[in-house]
């Protein structure tokens, strides 16, 4: 199983309101995981983060629309053979955790591998994999530490480290 984690516009555009060259860096090979992911038929799970009712406060509607969608890049690979999950801040909210147990208990079984990918790697990546690894515990977490992404690079090899000694088994897939 493969979760994409916040491939959008906020990090991928060069217009984008956190946009870092660091997600720009790993574009082509998340595309290329994805694509290989819908090749061996694994299921494919993403993130879509939601800014919050005060967001509009500080800025426009349309800014805000344009960080949330889905960056080019993914956008159809997503819609057509991935199963999207909203969130707002960073964590999938417990409602939407229990809709993938529910549409993944019967896939995930003991040691079965859970890959994440996307941004930021200290932030979101990091909360939505304590949020999956509680609702299958005995599935093999990894991330491949070439196709995530964080605009603070001390913090995103500081998570990484963080994640090794939670379980989290860190690959290094080119």
């Amino acid at each position: 199983m493969l979760i994409v984690i916040d491939v959008q516009n906020d990090a991928f555009d060069e217009s984008g309101s956190n946009y870092t060259e660091s997600a720009k860096k790993i574009m082509d090979g998340i595309a290329k995981r994805i694509d290989r992911a819908v090749a061996n038929e694994e299921s494919v799970i993403y993130t879509k983060n939601l800014y919050p009712d005060f967001e509009y406060d500080e800025r426009s509607a349309a800014a805000i629309h344009f960080d949330e969608a889905i960056y080019p890049e993914f956008l159809e690979r997503l819609e057509i053979y991935g199963d999207e999950y909203t969130k707002t801040f960073y964590g999938i909210p417990p409602e939407q955790a229990k809709n993938i147990y529910e549409n993944y208990k019967e896939e995930v079984k003991t040691n079965h591998i859970i890959e994440f990918i996307g941004v930021e790697t200290n932030v979101c990546v990091l909360a939505n994999i304590m949020v999956i690894q509680n609702i299958f515990p005995e599935a093999n977490m990894t991330v491949n530490k070439n196709l995530v992404a964080a605009s603070n690079q001390d913090l995103h090899h500081k998570t990484l480290e963080i994640l090794s000694n939670m379980n989290v088994f860190i690959v290094d897939d080119k």
